[in-house]
């Protein structure tokens, strides 16, 4: 299957790409995978949608009513949802797939398969190892291996059991204009990774950063791919 190729969205939040991508999402049963502390499936209720956010870090919740939706929160593994087949209009990974321990994504793509209905779909952003962000924060969280594998894991599992993809492009904004906000919200990070505040607070990183300060001018947009398999 050749991916059909949408051209850049251009500058966008996380939230607005992903809605710029699925379109409207009233009354869709939606899967949140990798869901964290629910603010994607909030916004997706508000929105009017019915969402459970899985992710084997968090605790449970019991529905909470958003806007004209509403959405929960439950622990489960992305190889393992404990939901019915062909239960769901859309299935997200946003991004959470480069999270996935690499034994589990030929589950995690046949999981998804399993729970979207005949006219489903599943749709994955993943941000793009390059850039700005990426030279600042690689010194202290180095995902390129691990967002490579994800990409290749849609290729390898998900494309040859779904009928059609899109891949669409576009860049999450992130303007900082001192370290110290670049590393608050780095170390908000902290809940869910593998590296600490005071990795975060080296001299080495700060050096990158007032690097690419000089550079770009406060501008550290991450570049997303998102990826619709139909």
């Amino acid at each position: 299957m050749t991916p059909t190729l949408i051209p850049d969205l251009g500058v966008m939040s996380r939230f607005d790409g992903l809605l710029a991508a699925v379109g409207p999402v009233a009354r869709m049963r939606i899967i949140d995978i990798g869901c964290g502390e629910g603010q994607v499936a909030h916004a997706l209720a508000e929105l009017g949608a019915n969402v459970i956010g899985y992710d084997p870090f968090i605790p449970p919740t019991d529905w909470i009513k958003a806007g004209d939706g509403e959405y929960r929160l439950a622990n489960g593994t992305a190889d393992a949802i404990p939901e019915p087949d062909a239960s769901a209009d859309l299935v997200l990974f946003v991004f959470s797939l480069h999270h996935v321990p690499q034994a589990q994504l030929a589950g995690a793509m046949a999981e998804a398969r399993r729970l979207l209905k005949p006219d489903g779909r599943l749709c994955i952003a993943e941000p793009i190892a390059e850039g700005a962000n990426q030279y600042v924060m690689e010194i202290y969280h180095d995902e390129t291996e691990v967002r490579r594998v994800a990409v290749e894991a849609m290729a390898e599992f998900a494309a040859p059991i779904f009928r059609s993809e899109k891949v669409i492009h576009y860049r999450e904004r992130r303007l900082f204009s001192d370290f110290d906000k670049f590393a608050a919200q780095a170390i908000a990070g902290t809940r869910f990774n593998d590296y600490t505040e005071e990795d975060v607070l080296s001299p080495q990183v700060r050096r990158r950063f007032e690097e690419m300060l000089a550079l770009c001018g406060g501008n550290f947009d991450q570049p997303v791919r998102l990826n619709i398999f139909a």
